[in-house]
């Protein structure tokens, strides 16, 4: 009979854990997901929302080390300031998954800009933490 109630406490933690697990995951793909929507309207400051607003937060691309929310949209704005440069963005995600034990995500995945004056594409790593109850992107490397 112990052994009875032992598997039935062990089942039952291996149902509730995935839906546990689950949860980040899924508020994270809809930032994503709010982001592509905010960029496709051009409205960078919304697009921005995704990140943490903090002068840590670190984005690379091709032009190198970006340090900070705020350097970051000037750069966006700087580098996507018309419309036809901005296009409208998608993401193919790849890899969602949680690091330190659910304390930080990454997300893994390629973006595509369709544009009238040329396509653009390449990949993204994320790195992302919950900061005052809200995930955040705390970490891009976009190529």
């Amino acid at each position: 009979m112990k052994w009875i109630g032992l598997v039935l406490m062990f089942l039952s933690t291996l149902c509730c854990a995935p839906a546990y697990a689950q949860k980040p995951k899924q508020e994270i793909t809809k930032i994503l997901q709010q982001q592509i929507e905010a960029w496709n309207r051009g409205d960078l400051e919304a697009f921005m929302q995704g990140y943490w607003k903090s002068d840590s937060l670190l984005f690379i691309g091709k032009s190198g080390l970006t340090w900070g929310w705020q350097q970051t949209l000037d750069n966006y704005k700087k580098n996507y300031a018309r419309a036809e440069a901005m296009g409208k963005l998608s993401f193919d995600i790849k890899v969602v998954r949680p690091l330190e034990g659910g304390k930080a995500w990454l997300v893994v995945g390629k973006w595509h800009l369709a544009r009238s004056i040329g396509d653009l594409e390449g990949h993204f790593s994320l790195v992302w933490e919950q900061r005052k109850g809200k995930w955040v992107i705390v970490a891009d490397h976009s190529s």
